[in-house]
């Protein structure tokens, strides 16, 4: 991810609609960044999914961040993330945890 911490303007948080500063919800989400895809980094590559893809129900499907870069604006998936974490958000999988695991592999038995 390329973004700089000193240029987030907002960030929205998955399973939320309101961002963390309380100025822009969903809505407004939507209409800065409507059918736009997500952005890669500062080379301008683009995941092949868009922020629409993002929002379900009015809510936050991922960890989005908002920027502002050279009098433009921009929306990145959180830093945090990792390209295995987008990789299986893009395969609609949900990685299962060891606890899971071991309880499914129990009841199998």
């Amino acid at each position: 991810m390329s973004y700089k911490e000193n240029e987030v303007v907002a960030k929205y948080t998955k399973g939320n609609n309101l961002s963390d500063c309380g100025k822009y919800n969903v809505n407004d989400l939507l209409e800065m960044f409507d059918e736009t895809n997500v952005t890669k980094n500062e080379l301008g590559d683009y995941y092949d999914f868009t922020v629409n893809d993002c929002i379900e129900n009015d809510l936050v499907t991922k960890d989005l961040v908002v920027t502002t870069e050279c009098d433009d604006m921009f929306c990145y998936l959180n830093k945090d993330h990792h390209d295995h974490d987008i990789v299986l958000a893009l395969k609609n999988e949900v990685e299962c945890s060891l606890e899971l695991d071991y309880e499914f592999a129990n009841e199998s038995i």
